[in-house]
């Protein structure tokens, strides 16, 4: 068998300094159960390493060999910086000694509601909530600027709508209710806190690390306190009840399995992506429009 490494492509963000933290103890956990990669490294389009120089050679001197490398998407959804990979790979100087293999992104995979719906389920069970009076927000980015991105938030939300009034974890939680909002599309996060009436809520962000959307805008919009040092789960008690923070996708448990899962299922059945060709000019455009958040979609 020739060299296979495995890459975890994220959007990240350089905010703070443990902002992309959770993708690289995401890849460890890989590296330490999984002997079949030689290399496992995220790679970011914002912060380091990056995915147009992945390829040439890691921040710590290690090299990807040339090879097989299976992508996995750690994103949320099928959207507007899904379309960029193949560009970002295709600036490494030395892709073509690569065969490339890019697997559906992890947010759209059909366990995420069940792992979701078994958190829920802990918080209601660990902090004795009245799952009639509690409210389950489900938090995603979404973007004005691909029609898509917003799709797997809403599909994830009547999953677990269906999912808990049926059964998880040996319980049924017909009475939860549940909203959905986003960042960057209506209804608006702000908005979605603005309507709950429910003395608890439970907010999940449909997000995958800790960058500045899920450590200042999603508190903010749920008036808790905001901060890089945020640490999950959040719960802040109020005078009616509790307003619970739960973390986000990449710091789940057993997501390390799923995206070895993944890498392995695309290798044994996919074909190798075809990479465009970049010119230098479209590539520095490319490098100028992409946005200073995190991973989103």
């Amino acid at each position: 068998m020739g060299a296979r490494s495995l890459v975890l492509a994220a959007h990240g963000s350089m905010a703070a300094a443990d902002s992309n933290q959770p993708l690289f103890d995401l890849a460890d956990a890989i590296a330490q159960h999984e002997s079949s990669f030689d290399v496992v490294t995220p790679a970011f389009l914002n912060g380091q390493p990056e995915m147009a120089n992945v390829l040439d050679g890691l921040p710590d001197g290690r090299k990807l060999p040339p090879g097989e490398v299976v992508i996995v998407p750690v994103m949320t959804s099928q959207g507007y910086y899904l379309r960029k990979l193949p560009g970002k790979f295709a600036e490494n100087q030395n892709s073509d000694q690569y065969q490339l293999f890019m697997t559906p992104v992890i947010g759209v995979h059909d366990s995420i509601a069940g792992r979701i719906g078994h958190r829920i389920a802990r918080l209601i069970e660990q902090h004795q909530l009245d799952a009639g009076e509690t409210t389950v927000a489900i938090i995603g980015h979404g973007t004005r600027r691909n029609k898509n991105s917003g799709t797997s938030t809403l599909r994830l939300t009547q999953r677990l709508r269906e999912l808990m009034a049926t059964e998880v974890d040996g319980q049924s939680y017909p009475e939860l209710k549940f909203e959905t909002g986003f960042l960057d599309q209506d209804p608006e996060a702000e908005t979605i806190a603005a309507g709950i009436r429910t003395p608890n809520t439970i907010i999940i962000p449909f997000l995958i690390s800790r960058g500045p959307h899920t450590t200042e805008d999603v508190p903010n919009a749920f008036g808790l306190p905001p901060g890089p040092e945020l640490q999950f789960p959040l719960v802040q008690h109020r005078t009616e009840g509790l307003c619970i923070y739960d973390s986000p996708l990449a710091m789940y448990e057993g997501i390390d399995e799923l995206c070895v899962e993944l890498a392995n299922h695309e290798l044994a059945t996919g074909a190798p992506i075809e990479l465009p060709v970049v010119e230098t000019a479209s590539a520095e455009q490319s490098e100028q429009s992409l946005s200073t958040g995190e991973i989103v979609s």
